[in-house]
């Protein structure tokens, strides 16, 4: 099943994650920032917070905490899952409810 849309809101993203770490850890996932320049490496998911995740690129060794996911503007996957396509860049839709529920949480 081929994902037919390439926005996909901060909640939609946290769950992605969520369903990447426990079904498929070995999937990486590299993002741009905000006004930066994307991630040079995929990198895997080792942890989830409330609002953020932590990350390790294995190929330089280094672990890379988000605070906020809402600062991702776009994301790639570098394989398959669940209909997001392989080396796709989907951009992510910063949700203003998305962050009036994390203060309400």
């Amino acid at each position: 099943m081929e994902r037919a849309r390439s926005l996909i809101s901060v909640a939609d993203l946290k769950r992605l994650l969520s369903e990447l770490k426990e079904r498929r850890p070995d999937i990486g996932i590299r993002y741009r920032l905000l006004g930066e320049m994307w991630m040079a490496n995929f990198m895997t998911i080792i942890q989830l917070t409330k609002s953020g995740v932590l990350l390790r690129d294995d190929v330089n060794q280094k672990l890379f905490s988000l605070s906020d996911l809402s600062t991702i503007m776009q994301f790639e996957l570098d394989s398959p899952f669940a209909g997001y396509q392989p080396f796709f860049h989907y951009e992510v839709q910063p949700l203003l409810d998305y962050k009036a529920s994390l203060l309400q949480a």
